[in-house]
């Protein structure tokens, strides 16, 4: 597959929160292919699999994304190559974020694990900072990741949707959608808390990845790999 992103105009949504618009070429079919391989992994759970803590759980919440973990669940090559382009593009799109606000650099050491996030009508999200933390189940212990959390990633796949809108709670910008290949960053705290408006018609589908400071502690107190762990870290 060649190289499929490119550079572009920055464009600031409000102070802090940049978007480089189609700077990412999006195949004709990639996105049907990897809704269909959600699609797939929903059908297959268990009851005792929407049980567990995670992503399954988001398959039966009332409102926001299913949430897809592509690293380990994408099975066709096709979206497999794509995605690899899509990390490459938000490393990218990352070193542009840090030129233009110098200071990140000193904040974010690892990513996080990506997200491929699918939506149908009429889910929406409530306004939310992405570094609000909860408890582990297991432990009562909050987890560490959300608070470490420094900037979040988007990268939008398609736009042949209504509604669906990104919009800030502080921010008297109104809903933000933007066109399909798009990249948004935008810090995590608080004062950019933001909610997804009621999606009325169609599918859409992003991946999120978010960069933290500090060590990934959950993961490695989860028993993930330290070489895995180590292959997160932002140079």
């Amino acid at each position: 597959m060649n190289r499929l992103w490119k550079q572009a105009e920055i464009k600031k949504i409000v102070p802090g929160v940049l978007a480089w618009e189609k700077c990412l070429e999006v195949p004709e079919g990639i996105v049907q292919l990897m809704d269909s391989e959600v699609d797939r992994w929903k059908d297959n759970l268990t009851e005792e699999d929407l049980s567990q803590p995670g992503n399954n759980q988001t398959v039966k919440n009332v409102n926001g994304p299913i949430r897809f973990d592509p690293e380990r669940e994408f099975r066709h090559k096709e979206s497999q190559d794509f995605f690899w382009q899509v990390q490459q593009n938000a490393l990218d799109k990352i070193n542009e974020y840090c030129d233009v606000y110098p200071d990140v650099k000193d904040e974010i050491h690892w990513m996080e694990q990506y997200q491929y996030i699918t939506y149908r009508p009429p889910k929406f999200m409530n306004y939310h900072g992405d570094n609000r933390s909860t408890r582990n189940p297991e432990t009562g212990r909050f987890w560490n990741a959300p608070f470490l959390r420094r900037i979040t990633i988007l990268t939008y796949l398609n736009d042949n949707f209504k509604g669906g809108g990104l919009d800030f709670r502080y921010f008297d910008n109104g809903a933000y959608k933007p066109p399909a290949g798009t990249v948004v960053i935008m810090p995590s705290s608080f004062v950019f808390s933001h909610a997804t408006t009621p999606l009325l018609n169609g599918r859409k589908s992003a991946f999120l990845v978010s960069c933290s400071s500090g060590f990934d502690l959950d993961s490695y107190l989860d028993g993930e790999d330290l070489e895995n762990l180590s292959g997160r870290q932002i140079l």
